[in-house]
C-alpha cells in the first residue's frame, strides 16, 4: 500500500491516501485505516528522490556505489583511494541529481532550486551513510536528508515505513512533455549546472578533508601504538630500576659490613704489631 502511494504523483497524493483509507475502513479494517491515514505526504524533494530509485537509474546506483567504496577506504586508511574516489563524486552526484530533475520534469513536476539542492544534499548524506543509503534506495522517503559525513545521519521521521525497504517499482506514468515543458527542463538543467559547479569546488575541498582526516586518523594510530610500546618499555625499565636499586642497597650495606670488619681487622693487627715490638724490645 505504501510503495503504491509513494509511487504517485505529488497531485495525486492526498486524494489516493483518502481513499484508500476508506477502502480500508469499508473492509472493516480500521487498523489499517488509521496507519495509512497516517502516511505523510512526501517532500518535492524526497518525492523525486524516490522517483530516482523506483526508475532504477543507473546514476543513483552507480553513485550508492561510490558512497559505499569511500566508506571502505576511509575505514581502510588509504588516502590515495579516497583521492581517486573523491575525484568522481561531483561527476556521479551532479548526474543522479541531473537525472532526478530530469524524471521529475518528465512526470510534469517542475523541481525548484530549493527542492534541487536538497535533492543534492540527500544523495550527499546517502554516499557518507550506509542507513542513508538504505532509505534512498526505499523509495518511501517523505523528507530529504543530510550529513556531514562523520556523524550518522537523522533518519528521524524520514522513511515512511521503518524498515520498509521495497524492490525497485516503476515509476508513474510519464506524461508527455510539450514544449512549454522542454522549456521549463531547460530552465532546469541550467540551474542543475550552476549549482554543480558551485558544488564542485565544496566536493573538491570535503575530499581534501576527508583526505587529512584518514591521514591524521592513521598518523594519530602510529602514536598511539608508539605510545603503548614506550609506555610498556617504561613500566619495564622502573621494574629493572627497582632491582637495581635494591641490588645497590644490598651492596652497600655489605661494603659497609666489610669496612667495619677491616677497620677491626687493622686495629687488631696493629695492636698485634704493637706487642710484637714490645716482646721484642724486652727481649733485647
Amino acid at each position: 500500500m505504501a510503495a503504491e502511494l509513494y509511487a504517485l504523483l505529488p497531485a495525486e497524493f492526498i486524494a489516493a491516501r483518502g481513499a484508500r483509507v476508506k477502502e480500508a475502513k469499508a473492509a472493516g479494517d480500521a487498523g489499517l485505516a488509521a496507519l495509512i491515514g497516517r502516511l505523510p505526504k512526501p517532500s518535492a524533494a524526497a518525492w523525486a528522490v524516490n522517483m530516482l530509485a523506483r526508475s532504477g537509474a543507473a546514476e543513483l546506483g552507480e553513485l550508492l556505489g561510490l558512497g559505499s567504496a569511500l566508506r571502505d577506504a576511509q575505514t581502510d586508511l588509504d588516502p590515495a583511494r579516497l583521492r581517486e574516489l573523491g575525484q568522481q563524486r561531483p561527476h556521479l552526484l551532479a548526474a543522479a541529481v541531473g537525472k532526478a530533475d530530469d524524471i521529475a520534469a518528465g512526470l510534469g513536476v517542475r523541481l525548484s532550486g530549493a527542492a534541487t539542492s536538497e535533492i543534492t544534499g540527500t544523495l550527499r548524506a546517502a554516499l557518507g551513510d550506509m542507513d542513508a543509503a538504505a532509505a534512498v534506495r526505499s523509495g518511501l522517503l517523505v523528507r530529504s536528508l543530510s550529513g556531514d559525513g562523520v556523524d550518522a545521519v537523522d533518519l528521524s521521521g524520514a522513511v515512511a515505513v521503518e524498515g520498509g525497504a521495497v524492490p525497485v517499482a516503476p515509476a508513474a506514468p510519464r506524461v508527455k512533455a510539450d514544449d512549454g515543458d522542454a522549456g521549463a527542463r531547460e530552465s532546469l538543467r541550467a540551474k542543475a549546472e550552476d549549482a554543480e559547479r558551485a558544488a564542485s569546488q565544496a566536493e573538491a575541498d570535503l575530499a581534501e578533508a576527508e583526505q587529512s582526516l584518514a591521514e591524521a586518523t592513521f598518523r594519530r594510530r602510529e602514536l598511539q601504538v608508539a605510545l603503548k610500546e614506550t609506555r610498556e618499555r617504561l613500566a619495564s625499565l622502573e621494574e629493572e630500576l627497582a632491582t637495581a636499586e635494591q641490588d645497590a642497597r644490598r651492596a652497600s650495606r655489605a661494603a659497609e659490613a666489610a669496612d667495619k670488619l677491616a677497620t677491626q681487622k687493622r686495629r687488631i693487627a696493629g695492636q698485634a704489631r704493637r706487642w710484637l715490638e714490645r716482646y721484642s724490645d724486652d727481649g733485647d
